[in-house]
């Protein structure tokens, strides 16, 4: 049956086909298609407690004060507009744009162009958008095609994201996927799946499951990574542990660093508590105010405030320890400074300078300088000078050679 405008009225039961015109649906009314679906030309309007009993497909869908219920999938070629209420689809929902006061509920898959919350959306299938805006959260069963989310309270999306921005005010939890610009988080975020991301900026915890890759690590708190990541730069202010391969530029860390493999960067690493490293450390500059625990370290210069603990040692160019640190494993560099009261093993370079009262294994050099108090138990050889002041024990007189022997095999 095909008909112009139609108007249905309040508490109503209508059974419709084709409407070429309007359809106005009053209060508490139900409407169920001829068919399985409701065609309507022209604009649906519901005042209020209306239920569709069936798929409907319109121009525009307009409802206000109360909810609508749509049982089947909701179609539009322009925009659904839902004030003061809530909507509920059982089925798909399809529009140029959707914007609802209170809560959006869909059973299926939900595309639309801008889509607008109030409060709390929960879609069951697949989400794909331009722009998703939501009050207080975003709940979506399948994977997300949006280019910018922007959520005040917190998301889940199950599967996949792939979105160019996402900006959430609480929590998120995604399946992973890709994000092309920037990740704001004032909570927490996590990706159960493996992520691509360009900058991700969270104020609270970060966990990243599977491998992940992104240009910029913001966080305040935690990071966790159970796999490989790859990234330019990452600033933690708390705790940051990769159980993985870690590769990038700079690293700067407030409290401390571990990673289960190696860490390879080109850049320079800033650890203000612990840092370690079950693998290889490769970097150009090091500097860790607490204590580094690594199986071999690489770089170009390195300075530790606390211990060095390594398997198979610490080969620089520029090596210092600090004020009464504490070393295992050798240390090769072309320059190397022990701060005072420090206890170390084996020293190979260039410049060793051995400060007041430390105490070393051995010593291998060209230029050696040790202060008073220091105790060498083991073999002291120099090619160029040795410079020694009051009070320093050799468990070994110490030896000119012409040579030195190979620092490390």
């Amino acid at each position: 049956m095909t008909v112009a405008d139609v108007t249905v009225q309040r508490r109503s039961r209508a059974t419709l086909g084709h409407v070429e015109g309007d359809l106005i649906v009053e209060r508490d009314a139900v409407v169920k298609p001829e068919t399985d679906t409701l065609i309507v030309d022209g604009r649906v309007e519901c005042e209020g407690g209306v239920a569709i009993d069936g798929n409907l497909r319109a121009s525009e869908v307009h409802a206000s004060d109360r909810d609508l219920d749509v049982r089947g999938d909701l179609t539009a070629s322009g925009s659904v507009r839902i004030t003061d209420a809530s909507l509920h689809v059982s089925g798909s929902l399809s529009a140029r744009s959707v914007d609802v006061d209170r809560n959006l509920g869909v059973g299926g898959n939900v595309t639309v162009a801008d889509f607008d919350v109030g409060s709390r959306a929960e879609i069951h299938g697949t989400l794909n958008a331009r722009s998703v805006a939501v009050g207080g959260s975003l709940d979506v069963s399948g994977s997300a095609d949006v280019e910018e989310i922007d959520v005040g309270g917190s998301v889940r999306i199950a599967k996949e994201a792939n979105c160019h921005s996402i900006d959430v005010g609480g929590s998120v939890v995604i399946g992973g996927g890709t994000v092309t610009r920037q990740i704001d988080v004032g909570g927490s975020f996590e990706s159960t799946g493996p992520l691509e991301f360009d900058e991700l900026d969270v104020g609270g915890s970060v966990l990243l499951r599977g491998n992940s890759s992104g240009r910029q690590i913001d966080v305040g708190g935690v990071v966790k990574v159970s796999g490989n990541l790859k990234f330019e730069k990452i600033d933690v202010g708390g705790t940051i542990e990769i159980e993985g391969n870690a590769e990038g530029g700079d690293v700067d860390i407030g409290g401390v660093l571990r990673v289960g493999g190696n860490l390879n960067m080109t850049g320079r690493l800033e650890v203000g508590g612990k840092c370690k490293v079950n693998g290889v450390l490769t970097a150009d500059r090091v500097e860790i105010g607490g204590w580094l625990e690594a199986n071999e370290v690489k770089v170009r210069e390195i300075e530790v405030g606390g211990s060095i603990v390594t398997e198979k040692g610490v080969r620089a160019e520029s090596i210092t320890i600090g004020d009464r640190g504490r070393v295992r494993g050798p240390l090769v560099g072309t320059t190397i400074r022990i701060g005072e009261r420090s206890e170390v093993e084996a020293l190979y370079g260039r410049t060793v300078v051995m400060e007041e009262r430390g105490r070393a294994g051995s010593i291998h050099g060209v230029d050696l300088r040790i202060e008073s108090g220091c105790r060498i138990q083991g073999e002291v050889l120099y090619s160029g000078s040795l410079e020694i002041e009051e009070d320093v024990s050799f468990g070994v007189e110490p030896r000119r050679v012409s040579s030195l022997p190979p620092a490390l095999s």
